[in-house]
């Protein structure tokens, strides 16, 4: 059984409570959910409401209210589980253009690139068809340089023109690209203790040291991994949570995910590096891991470039329940 909550924002006017499930879960649950299975939630006796069970789908949900809902993936979608995959890119998602580059805000559930299932959306393909069709070209160009884990969302740089390919790989090749992350961990109860504004910085070499789902896990290992840097620091501290920027001096796979994990602060919604059999008060939607800023000298024309991309809806909400 799992449990999904979130808080109704300040800003949102009264709503039904079954339209505001279908605007809400599809992204809580990262799939598709028809209003016949919203129904059954309510129905069923599986969705709270400032935490007594409600089964009116016509009851009004106000500013601040509390909604939980409860469920058995397997059960529930009869094990036809699918995560719901974006189809299109929309141009709000372009976070800086110019004629030789472009960035956009990934969204967390999708690949940044080409998988082996040639069916499966990825960003990359999606940045091309935009562009393709906003330029009318079918052949228009795109350029990848680095990648975004699956889950994780933010700032993903592409270039538009091949002038530019080399300027951008030496950018991330001689780490003269500043990455900028924001996490939200859980503070396991052997984990230092940081105040607000608190600093650390975690460097080893990190290397393969296990499977987990039949993914491929890294942690630190005394031989034949690669040398990884990364900087924290507190933004927020919660009683049992943190809100972190974190700053990768270098580029290894999986670095911030699994130098948290190992400093007993692991990231909320991480399949892979969350310890098994702890589940979090707060179940979170995603993984709370969000690229929010680049900076770097352009690499044609030397202007210095800042990138942010907003953070995502369902990170915001996340957040709001810990204070």
């Amino acid at each position: 059984m799992q449990r999904f909550q979130t808080r109704i924002p300040l800003a949102i006017p009264k709503v039904r409570l079954d339209h505001f499930l279908a605007e809400w879960l599809p992204s809580a649950l990262a799939r598709e959910v028809s209003r016949a299975t919203i129904r059954n939630l309510i129905m069923g006796g599986s969705v709270y409401v400032n935490r007594h069970r409600c089964k009116n789908a016509f009851t009004p949900l106000f500013s601040g209210a509390i909604v939980e809902v409860y469920y058995d993936e397997v059960r529930l979608f009869k094990g036809r589980a699918r995560r719901m995959e974006v189809s299109r890119l929309g141009t709000e998602r372009i976070v800086f253009e110019d004629g030789w580059l472009i960035a956009v805000n990934k969204p967390s559930g999708i690949p940044t690139q080409p998988t082996l299932d040639p069916l499966r959306p990825n960003l990359y393909s999606l940045v091309k068809v935009l562009l393709s069709e906003r330029e009318r070209n079918p052949d228009a160009y795109v350029g990848l340089h680095h990648r975004l884990d699956r889950d994780t969302s933010g700032v993903v740089l592409f270039t538009k023109r091949e002038v530019a390919n080399k300027g951008v790989a030496d950018l991330f090749s001689e780490h003269r690209i500043r990455k900028s992350y924001h996490a939200i961990c859980w503070r396991s109860p052997g984990a230092k203790t940081y105040g607000p504004a608190g600093e650390f910085a975690v460097e080893n070499h990190l290397g393969k040291v296990g499977e987990r789902s039949g993914k491929k896990c890294y942690g630190a290992v005394t031989s034949g991994g690669d040398l990884a840097i990364t900087d924290f620091r507190v933004i927020e501290a919660f009683r049992d949570a943190y809100w972190l920027e974190a700053k990768p001096k270098t580029g290894r796979t999986h670095q911030i995910r699994a130098h948290l994990s190992e400093e007993g602060l692991p990231i909320f919604g991480d399949e892979l590096y969350f310890p098994e059999g702890v589940s979090p008060i707060l179940p979170p939607p995603r993984l709370m891991l969000h690229a929010h800023k680049l900076e770097f000298d352009h690499p044609v024309t030397g202007e210095p470039i800042r990138i942010e991309a907003a953070f995502p809806e369902e990170f915001v909400n996340y957040l709001a329940q810990f204070k």
